[in-house]
């Protein structure tokens, strides 16, 4: 794990590794990007995201390679960016964003076969970790040290918020002193003083739900102006989230540390696992199976909901980030590329 200040960002990051700010990123149009370099094997390497879209899936990772599966077979895209990309996600079955290390960001709008740069901070110099839209024009990306963009003209501006909502109040009174002192203190002190969002998804009853660093379980109702953050439920960082067919939500992470809510997040159960390896991602199939991928090449399933979860696969020697299906078949990514999933 990378730890960056006092804290960790995930695995397949460390290896490559509300107020609303009035700052706007045009589309960077004028810029001419490095491409990534179509390679030979490439889906061998490192492939941290996999999600379907209609009749395909699309898959991200290290390099900036992109990767097109309608037939079987994986194609290679070439898209304006070297970056890693830690994650992908599609409005519907033609727009879709990727984004990654320098605060890209890059989006289709022709199912995956060409890509376009929205966004690109190398300054920054941190990964944004999530991506999640509710149409093709209103999303968010959040990142390391509380990075949060959002836009609502499909990616053509992005606009940086700090989420003071998420801080408590003994760290807003310490802002508003510095910043009554000194506006570039306080500008220094926002750009860390946020703990890492990993993941962020819309649930079906119209709530962002963030999770990060730190136990950081927060729900927005208003498209993420302001944000309410639960009662610390563990005190390590979740990577990932779910909402599942009927309603129940899972947040899971740190050494396997899994939680259950079935009341819309206002209480939560503890999973109780048999391994304690980061999980990385969670996602239910067409079946109502839900999936879990892990470090050390594990990934569970549960069948019930989430309630409880058993051994599908064991992979040694790789760590699996993401799962996706298309049709019958089950794909996973991970830190040694793409590959089906043979159930037993």
């Amino acid at each position: 794990m990378l730890k960056l200040k006092k804290s960790k960002i995930p695995l397949f990051v460390a290896a490559m590794v509300t107020s609303c700010t009035t700052l706007a990123f045009e589309n960077p149009q004028s810029e001419k990007p490095n491409h990534s370099e179509m390679a030979e094997l490439a889906s061998s390497f490192l492939t941290t995201a996999i999600t379907s879209v209609a009749d395909k899936l699309i898959a991200v990772g290290d390099r900036g390679h992109v990767f097109v599966n309608s037939a079987q077979d994986w194609q290679q895209v070439t898209v304006p960016s070297t970056a890693l990309l830690t994650n992908v996600s599609f409005a519907d079955k033609n727009h879709g964003w990727a984004v990654g290390h320098d605060a890209t960001i890059l989006h289709t709008s022709d199912g995956g076969s060409r890509w376009e740069l929205q966004q690109v901070l190398p300054e920054l110099d941190r990964p944004l970790l999530g991506v999640a839209f509710s149409d093709a024009n209103t999303g968010v990306a959040v990142g390391a040290y509380g990075m949060y963009f959002s836009t609502r003209d499909g990616g053509q501006t992005w606009t940086n918020q700090f989420l003071d909502s998420l801080l408590p109040k003994e760290d807003v009174e310490y802002l508003a002193e510095i910043r009554a002192e000194s506006e570039e203190e306080y500008q220094f002190e926002i750009s860390s003083i946020l703990p890492h969002f990993n993941s962020i998804v819309y649930l079906s009853d119209g709530r962002l739900l963030l999770v990060g660093e730190l136990g950081l379980v927060a729900f927005s109702s208003d498209g993420g102006k302001s944000w309410q953050r639960q009662a610390d439920i563990y005190e390590g960082s979740f990577f990932t989230s779910l909402e599942s067919d009927k309603g129940s939500l899972l947040v899971a992470g740190l050494r396997g540390n899994m939680f259950r809510s079935t009341d819309a997040g206002a209480s939560w159960q503890q999973v109780v696992l048999n391994n304690k390896l980061n999980i990385n991602h969670l996602i239910q199939l067409k079946n109502g199976d839900i999936y879990a991928s892990q470090n050390n090449g594990v990934v569970l399933k549960s069948s019930d909901d989430g309630v409880s979860f058993s051994q599908v696969l064991l992979s040694k020697g790789q760590d699996m980030m993401s799962v996706a299906q298309i049709n019958q078949q089950i794909w996973l990514a991970g830190s040694k590329g793409l590959s089906k999933f043979q159930a037993k």
